[in-house]
């Protein structure tokens, strides 16, 4: 804008000139001001991530897999069918995940599953894995409605002990 003050006589020789000016070229200048007390810095936090629980490994010989919390029912059924075979509380770890490898479990004598997502037919069999033995059954509450999967499944432990 000086420029234009100082050299727009000089090119129209004299001649009276009248510059207008229009409010969107305006331009407005804010200044922002910071507070004058200081604020304070504060050292980032840092954020512990506990670990990913890896599944825990069954310390026991005989391994249940079960789908869910065990009803009255269905533990007193379990309780049954591990003291006919000597199986005593405390001598067996329950769990509710299926091993990655149950073949990585080098103490394991015996792996019962009562879980209807891994039986693989109607008729259960023994399964050998490295010297213990696998049985896939259905879940304990089902095997209290159907005395003959109960009886088919004891007649298999009986051959185990």
């Amino acid at each position: 804008m000086e420029i234009e003050k100082d050299y727009l006589g000089q090119i129209f020789d004299g001649d009276q000139l009248f510059v207008f000016q229009e409010k969107e070229d305006d331009n407005k200048y804010t200044l922002e001001q910071e507070d004058t007390v200081a604020k304070s810095v504060q050292e980032p936090q840092e954020v512990i991530k506990p670990k990913p629980q890896e599944p825990k490994t069954p310390q026991k010989e005989v391994v249940i897999l079960v789908n869910e919390d065990l009803g009255t029912q269905e533990k007193e059924t379990l309780n049954k069918l591990l003291k006919a075979i000597n199986i005593e509380e405390g001598q067996y770890d329950i769990i509710y995940e299926h091993p990655e490898q149950l073949k990585a479990i080098q103490h394991l004598k015996l792996f019962l599953s009562f879980h209807n997502q891994f039986v693989q037919s109607t008729e259960y069999a023994i399964l050998k894995i490295n010297k213990g033995n696998a049985i896939y059954a259905h879940d304990l509450a089902e095997l209290n409605k159907d005395t003959s999967k109960k009886l088919m499944l004891w007649n298999l432990l009986k051959t185990i002990v």
